[in-house]
């Protein structure tokens, strides 16, 4: 009995000690001119606790938009409160026919025990002379 309860210890010490952590894209929505386009859910699973990955969100002919996402956390020998935050930076990237056009950079701080879900609404502009196209990206982040 005393092998076996030993073996379990060892296997979930070594499950928790790689944790692996989950950022979920959900109820992506892509509009222009007042159409909206639903998008597809994703997740990215990082290699340990904290990391960073490239995902495309969106790609529809000569338009895409990927994301750069990046998860860490603080560590502050002060603050119990900074000392939990999870960190999560996202850049966004609008692309036409593979060239960026525009980009944006959020960050958002997650303290102790808040929901670690966020809303990204942000507004994309390309200007071609005085064609000017307004894209407005909207999608739930989470961290699991």
């Amino acid at each position: 009995m005393r092998p076996l309860l030993a073996l379990l210890l060892l296997f979930s010490l070594s499950t928790t000690t790689n944790a692996q952590t989950v950022v979920r894209i959900t109820n992506l929505t892509i509009t222009e001119k007042e159409v909206a386009t639903p998008g597809p859910e994703l997740s990215s699973q990082l290699k340990g606790a904290e990391g960073s990955e490239r995902v495309v969100l969106f790609s529809d002919g000569p338009f895409s938009i990927r994301t750069w996402f990046k998860v860490s956390t603080h560590k502050s020998p002060r603050s119990s409160t900074k000392d939990s935050a999870v960190n999560l930076i996202m850049e966004l990237d609008l692309l036409e026919n593979g060239k960026k056009k525009d980009n944006r950079r959020v960050e958002k701080i997650f303290y102790m025990d808040q929901a670690r879900t966020t809303t990204y609404n942000e507004k994309f502009v390309i200007k071609k002379g005085i064609d000017v196209r307004v894209i407005h990206v909207k999608f739930d982040a989470t961290i699991e």
